[in-house]
């Protein structure tokens, strides 16, 4: 791999091969990856003209989306474990880490808490604002609107769906606080 670094000013131009690393996810999948043993020291922050501005954040919010597409992903094919979800608590905690470390990355982490909260309301669930665009898509494809009876079935199994990953998340994050293990020790 070529890379370009700019350090001191100048500009050195470098070769590196990366290491192939394999690992297996929980279903005996292997995978080969390149590692290289670089990693940045900080972030820069460069201040952009008014112009630039709606370009780059929409640059930003098209790069959060696709990373949160490919996590799911591989929590959906076991390639990442469902314990790197949180919920409110879990996102309370990080909150409170990211605040601690300054104004800017506490204000990226609420950037992408809101990017991702507006790309799972558009998920086509009933009870979310996807579910209802499914449902005008419907009425709009049929001329005549779904059934009452259809809206309110789905909207009970999107109800579900919803407190059933709520309380997934929630039970996550109690179970990262160490609660459980707390309670098993007063129990046992």
């Amino acid at each position: 791999m070529q890379f370009e670094i700019l350090r001191d000013g100048r500009t050195i131009e470098l070769e590196a091969r990366p290491r192939v690393q394999v690992e297996s996810d929980r279903f005996g999948n292997e995978m080969r990856l390149g590692r290289l043993g670089i990693y940045a020291t900080g972030s820069e922050l460069r201040q952009l003209r008014w112009h630039e501005a709606p370009g780059a954040a929409v640059e930003r919010t098209v790069d959060t989306l696709r990373m949160t597409l490919v996590a799911v992903g591989q929590i959906i094919t076991g390639r990442r474990s469902v314990d790197e979800l949180r919920g409110p608590l879990g996102i309370a905690e990080i909150s409170g880490q990211q605040a601690s470390l300054g104004i800017h990355p506490f204000l990226l982490l609420m950037a992408l808490v809101s990017i991702n909260l507006g790309f799972i309301n558009l998920l086509p669930i009933p009870m979310l604002d996807g579910g209802h665009l499914i449902f005008y898509a419907a009425e709009a494809v049929r001329r005549k609107p779904v059934k009452i009876e259809t809206q309110e079935w789905a909207f009970r199994m999107g109800l579900a769906v919803l407190v059933s990953f709520m309380l997934l998340v929630t039970i996550i994050d109690l179970r990262s606080f160490g609660l459980w293990e707390r309670l098993s020790g007063l129990i046992g």
